[in-house]
């Protein structure tokens, strides 16, 4: 459904180019959810905005990104407006700001299907009261006339959730969808979406930096760091025997019912590079306790091992030894 290749996606600024992404491939299969997890500022979102054509004007994009074979990358606000909302949809990670404040919920539901599927105003509304009922909104009518910012965090993230299924789109990017959001509505979003997955035999892109949902929802992970991919594999593969220390760092960052509460947090030390001075070699050594002389010369290429993908020279549970090409 989705194939994006060697995507790179940089700005220029008053302190000269900067790249943000670098060398990210990602398929997507028909019904497959995809989840992109790592943390603030490792790309992901930029990579799919890259995609999605919502970019500045200052960013510089080149790679490819095909949707079932139609080239995304290069084509005018225009041209893209064909694809976006009607084949393929985004849910943003603030519905507050996303959503038009001056417009009534149901009026900016139907606007995407008068402008992708020329239905009338009254039957653009009328559809629109069907997608508030079938994202569990309660009191759909009297919702449907209601502005954005009298409605409940939650009720805003379904109204996205609408808007972007109003066209049935084949591919939906849900950047951080849980975000802000309170753990039992946060469960109700994550599984709305499942349903939706598996009704509609949709496509779905989940970013997260949010592995407990990753593991709940996601059938793949990619995971990122510094602008690039370092891991890929199926969630369970990734989950229960991850091959990358950042991914491995990534899981035991996170709270554990199995582990006592007195028990500290094994926080990840330091920070993620800035992307205007990336270190040498592998981005992530100086915060890896597995670091040798290689990590810090050579940076590592992205190759299979076992079921799935991994960039490090010196990838867990591999043999004694043993260490990756560069490029």
């Amino acid at each position: 459904m989705l194939e994006i290749a060697d995507l790179e996606v940089a700005f220029e600024t008053r302190m000269g180019h900067v790249k943000v992404v670098s060398d990210f491939s990602l398929s997507v299969a028909r019904g497959e959810c995809v989840g992109i997890v790592g943390e603030s500022g490792a790309g992901k979102t930029q990579a799919l905005l890259a995609v999605m054509g919502l970019l500045p004007r200052g960013a510089r994009v080149s790679g490819s990104a095909r949707l079932q074979g139609e080239e995304l990358l290069g084509r005018g606000a225009g041209a893209l407006d064909e694809f976006r909302g009607a084949r393929i949809a985004m849910i943003f990670q603030d519905p507050l700001t996303a959503l038009t404040p001056h417009m009534r919920v149901g009026d900016q539901i139907a606007e995407v299907l008068v402008r992708h599927r020329r239905l009338s105003w009254s039957a653009g509304r009328e559809r629109a009261l069907e997608l508030l009922r079938a994202v569990h909104i309660a009191d759909a009518e009297r919702r449907l006339r209601q502005y954005p910012h009298e409605l409940s965090g939650g009720m805003r993230q379904r109204v996205m959730i609408a808007m972007a299924l109003a066209c049935e789109p084949d591919v939906l990017i849900a950047d951080e969808p849980t975000t802000a959001l309170d753990v039992t509505v946060q469960a109700q979003i994550l599984a709305l979406l499942a349903e939706l997955k598996r009704t509609r035999g949709m496509s779905l892109v989940l970013v997260t930096h949010d592995l407990g949902v990753i593991a709940g929802l996601a059938d793949r992970v990619a995971v990122m760091y510094a602008g690039r991919l370092v891991e890929q594999g199926t969630a369970r593969a990734v989950l229960k025997a991850p091959r990358h220390p950042y991914t491995r760092a990534l899981l035991d960052s996170m709270p554990r019912l199995d582990v006592p509460s007195s028990e500290p947090l094994r926080a990840i030390r330091g920070q993620p590079p800035d992307p205007r001075a990336l270190p040498a070699g592998c981005a992530f050594h100086p915060r890896c306790d597995l670091a040798a002389d290689l990590c810090r010369s050579a940076r590592p290429r992205l190759r299979p091992t076992g079921d799935g993908m991994v960039a490090c020279h010196r990838p867990l549970g591999a043999a004694a030894g043993e260490e990756g090409p560069t490029s």
